[in-house]
């Protein structure tokens, strides 16, 4: 009996994890985020064309690993139970986010080589992205917003 009033009464105030937790946690990711990526001093205009390659190169240097980190930090967040429609939208954004840093990777050797097609294809690759559409409607918000995180 008593292992049993220890069980309920360990129970009693917890809470399941759930889909505000998740998106609590993944903000926070993206905010602080957000903060390294702004302590990036860009050197000179980080614009493609020949006369800025070196320095997108030289930002993107410091910045494709915080936004790695970010997205391993978000893929190792726990995932929250929920329909099967916020289980798709969730899985399509970690996808999304994958594509992202991939494509910030790839901007990145393109800006090194000095390559301006390569670089505007990663660029319109990035700008296309739903990554941000698909974190905000999941409901995240500091993962939502363009130019706030989430790669």
């Amino acid at each position: 009996m008593a292992l049993i009033i220890a069980l309920v009464a360990g129970g009693c105030g917890a809470s399941a994890y759930s889909k505000s937790d998740f998106v609590a946690r993944a903000d926070a990711i993206c905010a602080a985020t957000l903060r390294q990526t702004r302590s990036v001093s860009p050197s000179g205009s980080a614009q493609a064309g020949s006369s800025s390659d070196g320095a997108l190169s030289a930002y993107l240097s410091s910045v494709v690993p915080v936004l790695e980190s970010e997205a391993s930090q978000l893929r190792a967040l726990r995932r929250p139970p929920g329909t099967k429609s916020d289980q798709a939208t969730l899985a399509r954004w970690y996808a999304a986010l994958a594509q992202s840093v991939s494509d910030y990777r790839q901007l990145a050797a393109a800006a090194k080589r000095g390559d301006d097609q390569g670089v505007a294809d990663a660029e319109a690759a990035l700008g296309a992205s739903p990554v941000y559409s698909l974190a905000a409607s999941y409901g995240l918000q500091s993962c939502g917003t363009p130019g706030t995180t989430a790669v």
